[in-house]
């Protein structure tokens, strides 16, 4: 049997993308998909464990724990937040492959060229983390940076910040900007919550699909529980997101685009 494209439906921000570069024939593959949950429930019960001991400590901290780096609750947190890291990191690369021999049946001769194009790339890859914390030096003093909706943005560095289904991916050239400590955007962000947009759109479901023609795209399903239960939830179609080149424009002084890609499918799930 053909390996195929799973169909998925559009209940999350993860995706895998098929895109095209603009002004030339190279076709790209992009996915966005974490630790499926995992690193949100580390998260979770380290932050608990550090509210828990603050108040042991006397820390007024405003609810925002903290840890001690070198404190065996913050080694153990560094250690589990790295695992998860990998662990994203190794689903996104079988995601890639399964999305990769699917394109090998179709197309014999087909050259995966990632390499070719940037640095930064390992196993043919180029990626780009988000929801991480790690040691830095900037502006002269070493502390951990955390970036939950940044990625890193060194000078040189290759980054990736997509739109939406329907909008530009940027694969971008970091500028080091010190004053961002060095980071950027990891996507154009959402205009309004999920729940403000299915309500905004419930009859304007046309223009949706207008929006996305000649991008071949997940089905959107209703709402399952909830007050809004059986409304059709339209949370990830491009209009609930930021307008991507006003992002860019915004970071200009953080990053450079270096290719933009459009898409030609796009599969959330």
């Amino acid at each position: 049997m053909p390996p195929s494209l799973v169909r998925w439906e559009a209940v999350s921000n993860h995706f895998c993308e098929v895109e095209y570069a603009e002004g030339s024939e190279e076709i790209y593959v992009t996915i966005h998909s974490g630790s499926r949950n995992m690193g949100s429930k580390v998260a979770d019960y380290f932050d608990a464990l550090a509210l828990d001991l603050n108040k042991k400590w006397y820390s007024d901290n405003s609810g925002i724990g903290f840890l001690p780096a070198d404190s065996e609750e913050g080694i153990a947190y560094l250690g589990w937040m790295n695992f998860c890291l990998e662990f994203a990191y190794l689903n996104r690369k079988v995601m890639l492959g399964e999305v990769q021999k699917t394109f090998a049946y179709e197309f014999p001769n087909i050259e995966w060229t990632t390499k070719e194009l940037f640095k930064d790339v390992v196993d043919d890859i180029l990626n780009v983390h988000h929801n991480f914390a790690v040691l830095e030096t900037c502006m002269g003093k070493t502390g951990y940076v955390h970036r939950k909706g940044s990625t890193r943005a060194f000078k040189g560095m290759t980054g990736i910040i997509p739109g939406s289904m329907n909008t530009a991916t940027h694969i971008v050239a970091g500028k080091g900007h010190p004053l961002s400590l060095q980071s950027c955007s990891h996507g154009s962000g959402r205009a309004m919550s999920r729940t403000a947009f299915n309500r905004k759109m419930k009859h304007s479901y046309s223009q949706i699909e207008k929006s996305l023609e000649g991008i071949v795209h997940s089905e959107f399903k209703k709402v399952g529980r909830g007050k809004d239960k059986d409304l059709l939830d339209v949370s990830e179609a491009g209009g609930a997101y930021k307008n991507i080149e006003d992002v860019m424009a915004n970071q200009a002084d953080l990053v450079e685009s270096i290719v933009c890609l459009k898409p030609m499918l796009c599969l959330k799930g």
